[in-house]
């Protein structure tokens, strides 16, 4: 039998120490059977495993799931000579690989016209993709195709936004850009409304 608890890093605990001794001689066990090997609880044994873990003292093969239910974790002593506590973490970066990635956080709010999806000219497609990207001045652009599209209407920047799928103040700084630019005007302040520029 392997004396792995001298071994061991100073500094482990009674259970650790304890899990440690049955794993050196039931390498591949479940926690559950460590736990029976060590003579202490379940919950105590996969806690004692989990540090020994860190310690790079042990390593898992993590259960797959058969019928609908998974299968338990098995654990394998990993000797203190053969990989020193000091060496890296490595060994247990590519034991956290097994797990599932987690989810992409969701699209974080920024400036609505830094977010805007791309759409095709004049016409209001973009509201099927709101999340993607677009480019610097697309935004813009799409508003100035819309009134190039509807030379009579006069609209504000809240029934375009719906129209566009896009935040009305977005819109709003497109249509004042525009509108700085000779390209639309404004044709009421209260509300505002916008329409194509040389309409009149």
């Amino acid at each position: 039998m392997t004396n792995t608890t001298a071994q061991a890093p100073a500094g482990l605990k009674t259970s650790e120490q304890k899990a440690l001794a049955a794993l050196a001689d039931h390498s591949g066990a479940t926690a559950a059977e460590i736990a029976a090997h060590a003579g202490i609880g379940g919950s105590t044994a996969g806690k004692a495993l989990t540090a020994l873990e860190s310690h790079n003292l042990a390593y898992r093969e993590r259960g797959e799931k058969e019928g609908g239910r998974k299968t338990a974790d098995r654990w394998y002593h990993r000797p203190v000579e053969a990989t020193p506590e000091h060496i890296s973490d490595e060994p247990e970066a590519a034991e956290a690989s097994t797990e599932p990635a987690p989810e992409a956080p969701a699209e974080a709010a920024e400036p609505e016209a830094a977010t805007e999806a791309p759409a095709q000219p004049g016409t209001p497609a973009a509201k099927a993709a709101p999340a993607q990207r677009l480019a610097r001045g697309s935004l813009r652009q799409m508003v100035y195709e819309y009134l190039e599209a509807h030379p009579a209407d006069e609209i504000g920047p809240s029934g375009l936004a719906k129209i566009l799928g896009r935040s009305a103040g977005a819109v709003a700084n497109a249509l004042a850009t525009l509108t700085d630019h000779g390209q639309a005007e404004l044709t009421g302040e209260s509300p505002r409304r916008y329409r194509l520029a040389g309409q009149a």
